[in-house]
């Protein structure tokens, strides 16, 4: 496969101009075709994204400058042909100051006749260039492409990121729309109605701002991209005169579509994730962002849409003249293409079917570019959270395009957590398993050698100082009471896991040396972690050395990553069982997979469906439509309601409790080794890149039957094994060809 990352000229874009310019431009040109064509394909690029790191004062602390706020527009372009929106960007490039190159296949919406091309352009110093390549029924090509013969206007006016007649709404201390965002008071009163439509008449429009041709390398983007989705309400309440609350019954990133009200006038929109108890909108988020903005709108005019993008399942509208009706309002969701019918869970316990779904749904919903922590507050790739949010979306999406750029994108926008650079090797271990893409590895693999893995600063068989900010959890309420010092236990027991992974990632890579130097140091470590960090009094493990705390995290950790030896295994057990979710959402992936792992389902499926604080039904009941940021409000007062590293369960359900997961790249061999927890029947099925896998279990007379079947596996037969009672500890699992 080829690397992600690829850079060049593009042949199409080097007679196209840059044109636009800064800030927000209409721009659009027509052209006749003789005959509906064969095929078209449009490319598009914009200005590079820039971050606010480059730009703020500058802090002592080096990791507090790796924070990759968007600092300009995050998206830069709305393509339209002949009326209808078909294109959206760009994507964040992965190198910092070079154009993402996208490209879109739009030969349905074009015709025979009169056609027009239009965009709406956000730019920050050009502003975009775009090449349409059309070929023609009689096999002849006709080029489209960004030049001194298009038409322009300045859309300031129009997109106005302050509401001058009603100045109070845009107050710094009520927050902002988000990273990359800017307020968005729409004047429809000088829209030009129609210029997305060929005929329009766009005689008194200027010529455009063009800044040259596109002759610098672009990023030539691989993953698909943004896919548009248009929503309908789910419900809509009427709560005063004129006063109207829509619920579109999902998360969406993106925008509203609104006609005008009955006369005309201004209206006032609200977007929020969630609800105020009074039935608003909170429209000033938990995490710091406001939706509120006026539009104002002329009698009978066309509607009026968003051109940047907020996170919101709820849109008020106050003001609003005439009946409000649902097809009013549309809201158009950006995002990475998911395809929701290739996984399917469904078990005796409807808990865990709601949990399941919801989990699924938070991934769907809530992939960009990137895995993004939240589409609100940061919109940042964390190594932590893109690690569970991929895992997620591998146990229920047959794709790995999004999970190889963000590999790529991380590489070049790292983050300052020391336990989330320590989710590097991980990540690519299980992309490897997954995606059977050992090119991609093997580019990156000296980079996981010599920089992810922080055991050449051991001494002692220890690291005692880590070069990055120690982690361990995150809220701070959720550590468990954790005591830093010298020799953290948690970071030491992830450089332990990260060699063992590194391990068989060089042995699959055909580098059998260095996995042995890998299993050397790894014991090396794991030695010195029983030596120092054990206490013998309560049979433990503590935090640090110098503690004598022991927290859920450091026996939890130890346990997952295999550092307890088997003497000593029961007491941690218990001990971590006892303390029951004394970690947060992020954590909660390993605590449920140790539980897994050292035969304790029934206690991971308990954790799973109990309802009441610290749990995903609680998430449910408080409205949530995606798995929030942390366990309640009270533990993180800004926290996000749509953060999908709370994903867990869906993928824990899939590669635990039914035990189906890869052992080998690209799904050569897998295991299945259900461990129910207590659940009496179960069935699913994921796709693979290597095609669809069909399993199940049922209690009949006191004894599990379980089944499986692999599509790819033509002439495997179907396969029936017997689990009599739950495992204590982790067995050999069955391997399937």
């Amino acid at each position: 496969m080829l690397e992600e990352h690829q850079k060049g000229n593009v042949k199409e874009l080097t007679d196209a101009h840059w044109i636009g310019g800064a800030g927000n431009a209409f721009c659009r040109r027509e052209f006749r075709l003789s005959a509906a064509p064969l095929s078209a394909t449009l490319k598009v690029v914009a200005d590079p994204h820039t971050y606010a790191i480059h730009h703020w004062q500058m802090l002592p602390t080096p990791y507090k400058y790796e924070q990759w706020l968007v600092g300009g527009s995050f998206l830069k372009y709305r393509v339209f042909i002949n009326g209808e929106m078909c294109a959206v960007g760009p994507f964040r490039a992965i190198e910092d100051g070079v154009p993402a190159m996208q490209q879109y296949d739009v030969t349905a919406l074009l015709k025979h006749g009169g056609n027009a091309i239009a965009v709406l352009s956000r730019g920050e110093q050009k502003g975009f260039a775009l090449s349409l390549e059309i070929v023609n029924a009689d096999g002849s090509r006709t080029h489209v492409r960004t030049d001194e013969n298009w038409k322009q206007r300045d859309a300031n006016n129009v997109y106005r990121p302050v509401c001058w007649e009603r100045q109070a709404i845009d107050q710094f201390f009520k927050g902002s729309p988000g990273p990359g965002e800017y307020h968005e008071h729409l004047d429809g009163t000088v829209y030009p109605q129609g210029w997305r439509d060929a005929g329009f008449d766009d005689s008194q429009w200027s010529s455009p701002a063009v800044s040259g041709k596109v002759l610098e390398d672009c990023e030539i983007c691989r993953t698909p991209p943004y896919r548009l989705t248009r929503l309908r309400p789910q419900r809509v309440e009427k709560l005063g005169d004129g006063n109207y609350l829509v619920d579109f019954g999902r998360p969406v990133f993106g925008g509203i579509e609104l006609a005008s009200p009955q006369g005309g006038g201004a209206i006032e929109l609200r977007l929020a994730e969630e609800l105020q108890p009074n039935g608003h909108a909170r429209y000033q988020t938990r995490s710091e962002n406001c939706y509120q903005e006026i539009w104002k709108f002329t009698d009978g005019s066309e509607a009026l849409s968003h051109m940047g993008a907020r996170m919101f399942r709820f849109a008020e509208v106050l003001g609003w003249s005439g009946e409000f009706m649902p097809q009013s309002i549309t809201a158009i969701a950006i995002g990475a293409p998911f395809e929701t019918d290739q996984s399917s869970f469904e078990c005796s316990d409807d808990r865990l079917n709601k949990v399941w779904q919801f989990c699924k749904n938070t991934v769907a919903h809530t992939t960009a570019d990137v895995y993004t922590d939240c589409l609100t507050r940061e919109r940042l790739a964390y190594e932590g959270d893109a690690y569970i949010t991929m895992l997620t979306q591998f146990c229920t999406e047959g794709s790995f395009e999004t999970a190889r750029r963000t590999l790529a994108y991380l590489r070049h926008h790292p983050t300052w957590p020391c336990e989330w650079w320590q989710c590097y090797i991980p990540l690519f271990h299980e992309y490897l398993l997954h995606s059977g893409d050992y090119e991609f590895v093997r580019n990156h693999y000296a980079f996981l050698r010599d920089e992810t893995s922080f055991h050449p600063l051991m001494k002692n068989g220890l690291i005692r100082e880590f070069p990055r900010e120690r982690h361990v959890d995150w809220p701070v309420v959720c550590r468990d009471n954790y005591e830093f010092g010298e020799a953290n236990a948690v970071p030491n027991a992830y450089a332990c896991w990260d060699l063992e992974l590194l391990g068989k990632i060089a042995t699959w890579l055909g580098n059998d040396s260095e996995s042995k130097q890998f299993a050397e140091v790894a014991s090396e470590l794991k030695a010195a972690f029983n030596r120092e960090l054990f206490d013998e009094s309560t049979g433990l493990y503590i935090d640090s050395i110098g503690s004598r705390h022991s927290s859920l995290h450091v026996n939890m950790y130890a346990l997952r990553f295999g550092l307890v030896p088997e003497s000593r295994q029961q007491k941690c057990l218990e001990f971590v069982k006892s303390k029951g979710m004394a970690c947060s959402v992020f954590t909660a992936q390993f605590l449920l997979e140790t539980l897994f792992q050292y035969g304790e389902d029934k206690a991971a499926v308990n954790l799973m469906t109990r309802d009441g604080d610290r749990s995903w039904l609680d998430m449910i009941n408080h409205g949530a439509s995606a798995t929030t940021e942390s366990w309640l409000a009270d533990n993180k007062p800004n926290m996000s309601w749509a953060h999908p590293w709370g994903s867990g369960p869906a993928n824990v359900v899939v590669r635990h409790l039914f035990g189906l997961r890869p052992t080998a790249p690209g799904w050569t061999q897998y295991v299945f080794d259900p461990r129910p927890g207590g659940i009496e029947r179960g069935k699913l099925f994921i796709t693979t890149p290597r095609g669809r896998i069909d399993a199940g279990f049922e209690l009949k007379a006191g004894i599990y039957q379980s089944s499986i079947q692999a599509e790819f596996d033509a002439d495997a037969p179907k396969l029936s094994t017997t689990v009599r009672r739950p495992r204590k500890r982790a067995a050999k699992p069955q391997l399937t060809p």
